[in-house]
C-alpha cells in the first residue's frame, strides 16, 4: 500500500523545497541528472501521492511538532528528562517543552530532522508547483476527472498546511483583530526565492477557506485511498477551521456535510487490546477520513512520552479507551499506544470522531442541546462497554459544554489538535487553561494569556525572509 503512493518524479525545484523551507541551504543544492521534470497530469499526481516516502513525504511529518510538545497532554518523566540528548536536532524540542523565550538557535531543520516551518512550506510550494503545472495542461475529455482531482488535492494540501502553520506561528483567530494581526507568509507560486511578506491572519484564513471550497468542487466524495484528500476531508477540515474562528453555524454545517458522506464510527467493543489496537496506516479504520502523521520527534516518543496520571484517571473503568489507548509500564508510567495510524507514529489526520465532537460543541454553543447530546452520546456509545453505557441527559448548557470539551481532550489525545483547542479556548476566561510543568525540580507555567502560545519563526526564516519575529 505504501509503495503504491510514493512519487516517482522529482525535479530541482522540488528538491530545493526540501532544504530549510526558504532558508539559505537550498541555494547550495546542485542539480541531479536523474531528476525528471513533471509534464503530465500523472506526473503531478505522483508528486502529491508521495504519501510516506523518506524524501518529502506529503502525508507524514505534519506541522504539529511544537504544538504536541507544548500542549498539556503528556509529560517527560523527571527520571528521563536529564537524559535527553543535546544538539540542534534536540535542543529546540527541549526548549519547546519548557516554553522558553528562545526556541530555535539557528541551523535546525533539513531533510532528516525538519522543523514545522520547513515541512509546511515544502508542501505549500509543492502544491503551488502542481497548480502551476496543471494550469499549463488542457486535459482531454478522458483526462478531465484526473485533472480535477489532482488540482483539488493540491488546493487541499495548500490549505491544510497553511492552517497548521497558523496554529503555531500566528495569533489565534480573533475577528476583531484578524485584519491587523500578523499571520504567515502567503506563497502562491512555486519559486522559493520570491520575497513574500507576512500576510494578515484574516487574509491567511480567507485564502485557505477559498482553497478548500474550490477543492470541494473538484474532489470525489470519498476515496478508498485514505492518503488522498476528498470532499469529505475538505468538509472535515472546514469544520475545524470554522470552529477555530468561533463560527459555530458553519462549523456545524460542514461537519454535517462530512458525516452525511459516511458517518460510521468504530465500535471499540469490537477492538482487541494489543500493542497497537487500531488498523495499521488507518486505512481499514472506518473513522479515518484522511491519513496524516506527525514527525516522530524524540520529545514525545519512547520513554520520553508519559501521560499524566491525573489525566489518565479521567477515563472511567467502563471506558474502553482506558485500555485501548494506554498501557502501564513496569515503572508505573502510563504510555500511549492509541494512534489511529496503528503504530508508534502519532496520527494527525482527519477522522469522524473529531467531526462528531466539533458538531456537538457547535450545537451546544448555538443552544441546540438536544442535537449536541445526540452527537456526544453517539460517540460515547461506541467508546464505553455496551452493558455500562447510559445516555447522558442534561439541560444545563455550561455543564454539557464542559463535558464535550473534556471528551475532545480525551478522544483526540496526541493528534496535534489540543494546542489549537487551547488557543481558541483561552479567548474566554471560563475555558482558559494555564499549563504547569515540573522540569528538573522547577515549576514552569504557561499562562493562558501568554504570547508564548505563538511560537517564534526559525532563525533562517527571519534572516533570509526579513520577517518580523513573533514577540515572546
Amino acid at each position: 500500500m505504501k509503495q503504491q503512493f510514493k512519487g516517482q518524479w522529482l525535479l530541482l525545484t522540488i528538491a530545493v523545497l526540501l532544504m530549510q523551507g526558504c532558508g539559505k541551504n537550498f541555494l547550495e543544492l546542485k542539480s541531479n541528472q536523474q531528476q525528471k521534470v513533471p509534464s503530465t497530469i500523472a506526473d503531478y499526481r505522483a508528486i502529491l501521492d508521495n504519501a510516506t516516502g523518506y524524501i518529502n513525504p506529503v502525508n507524514n511529518r505534519s506541522s504539529h511538532t511544537l504544538g504536541i510538545i507544548g500542549a498539556d497532554e503528556y509529560e517527560i518523566p523527571p527520571a528521563v528528562y536529564g537524559t535527553f540528548p543535546v544538539g540542534l536536532t534536540f535542543d529546540y524540542q527541549k526548549n519547546a517543552y519548557g516554553w522558553t523565550e528562545r526556541i530555535y538557535q539557528g541551523g535546525e531543520g533539513g531533510i532528516v530532522v525538519p522543523t514545522d516551518f520547513d515541512t509546511g512550506y515544502q508542501r505549500i510550494l509543492l502544491a503551488n508547483l502542481v497548480l502551476e503545472g496543471l494550469g499549463n495542461i488542457t486535459p482531454h475529455l478522458t483526462e478531465t476527472e484526473e485533472w480535477n482531482e489532482t488540482r483539488g488535492a493540491a488546493l487541499f494540501h495548500r490549505a491544510w498546511n497553511y492552517f497548521c502553520l497558523l496554529q503555531l506561528y500566528a495569533p489565534v483567530f480573533n475577528a476583531a483583530t484578524a485584519s491587523n494581526d500578523l499571520g504567515v507568509p502567503l506563497r502562491l507560486e512555486s519559486d522559493p526565492t520570491a520575497k513574500v511578506l507576512r500576510a494578515s491572519v484574516e487574509d491567511c484564513y480567507e485564502l485557505l477557506i477559498a482553497d478548500l471550497k474550490s477543492a470541494i468542487n473538484l474532489l470525489p466524495d470519498k476515496d478508498i485511498v485514505k492518503f488522498r484528500p476528498t470532499k469529505q476531508a475538505a468538509w472535515a477540515l472546514l469544520a475545524r477551521v470554522y470552529l477555530q474562528m468561533d463560527d459555530y453555524g458553519k462549523a456545524a454545517e460542514y461537519a454535517s456535510n462530512c458525516i452525511t458522506v459516511a458517518g460510521e464510527l468504530l465500535d471499540y467493543n469490537k477492538v482487541a487490546a494489543q500493542p497497537y489496537p487500531f488498523p495499521i496506516y488507518g486505512t481499514e479504520n472506518p473513522e479515518v477520513i484522511f491519513v496524516m502523521t506527525a514527525y516522530d520527534a524524540l520529545a514525545y516518543t519512547g520513554e520520553y512520552l508519559a501521560v499524566p496520571n491525573d489525566f489518565y484517571q479521567h477515563y472511567e473503568n467502563a471506558d474502553l479507551r482506558k485500555t485501548l489507548f494506554f498501557e502501564q509500564d513496569r515503572n508505573g508510567m502510563i504510555r500511549y499506544h492509541g494512534s489511529y495510524y496503528g503504530s508508534s507514529l502519532l496520527f494527525t489526520g482527519l477522522a469522524l470522531d473529531e467531526v462528531y465532537l466539533t458538531r456537538a460543541e457547535s450545537h451546544v454553543r448555538l443552544g441546540n442541546l438536544a442535537e449536541a447530546l445526540s452527537d456526544l452520546n453517539t460517540l460515547l456509545r461506541n467508546r464505553y462497554k455496551k452493558e455500562a453505557f447510559v445516555n447522558l441527559t442534561t439541560q444545563n448548557q455550561d455543564q454539557l459544554l464542559g463535558r464535550i470539551l473534556m471528551e475532545r481532550k480525551k478522544e483526540l489525545l496526541l493528534r496535534g489538535i489540543r494546542w489549537e483547542d487551547l488557543r481558541r479556548l483561552n479567548k474566554n476566561p471560563k475555558t482558559a487553561t494555564n499549563i504547569k510543568r515540573n522540569i528538573a525540580g522547577t515549576e514552569v507555567e504557561l499562562l493562558s494569556n501568554s504570547p508564548r502560545f505563538i511560537w517564534p519563526f526559525p532563525e533562517e526564516a527571519i534572516n533570509v525572509g526579513g520577517y518580523p519575529q513573533n514577540p515572546r
